[in-house]
């Protein structure tokens, strides 16, 4: 009876911790053209994924950020404090417009200052490398002509 009412129990406190799942879809209008995106965001630069991590109680399922802590090797920077890396937050949850990066792979990436972390997302305008060669030539000539 005892081992019963143990089992229940935590059973409540893991669906108390985890919450319902609510489906939400994320709702943002992406930057229309380059020289918004690099107006609204406080780095942007070309950057190869070389490792993406999640946390720990997510990882385990006792929470759902959807938090990803994605770490870049940086190729090619149009703003922002100069780095060879750097760290970036996105959150792939329904609700919070994260962009599904893959290790290996490189981005065009507009980032945005939180209070204690950088992010980025689909509301940014970050985009797969394939889709941006047009944006960066337009992001070099707007620098070149500063």
């Amino acid at each position: 009876m005892r081992r019963a009412s143990f089992v229940l129990l935590m059973g409540v406190i893991a669906f108390w911790v985890m919450g319902a799942e609510h489906a939400r879809a994320c709702t943002c209008a992406a930057p229309a053209t380059p020289a918004e995106a690099l107006k609204r965001s406080t780095a942007a630069f070309r950057g190869r994924v070389t490792e993406i991590s999640v946390p720990l109680l997510d990882r385990i399922g006792l929470t759902r950020t959807g938090g990803h802590r994605v770490r870049f090797e940086i190729l090619k920077q149009w703003k922002g404090a100069s780095s060879n890396s750097t760290v970036v937050i996105t959150r792939l949850t329904g609700e919070a417009c994260g962009f599904p990066f893959e290790e290996k792979k490189e981005y065009l990436v507009y980032v945005v200052a939180e209070p204690k972390e950088i992010q980025t997302g689909i509301c940014t305008g970050t985009k797969n490398i394939a889709e941006a060669a047009q944006e960066m030539i337009q992001l070099d000539a707007m620098i070149d002509a500063k």
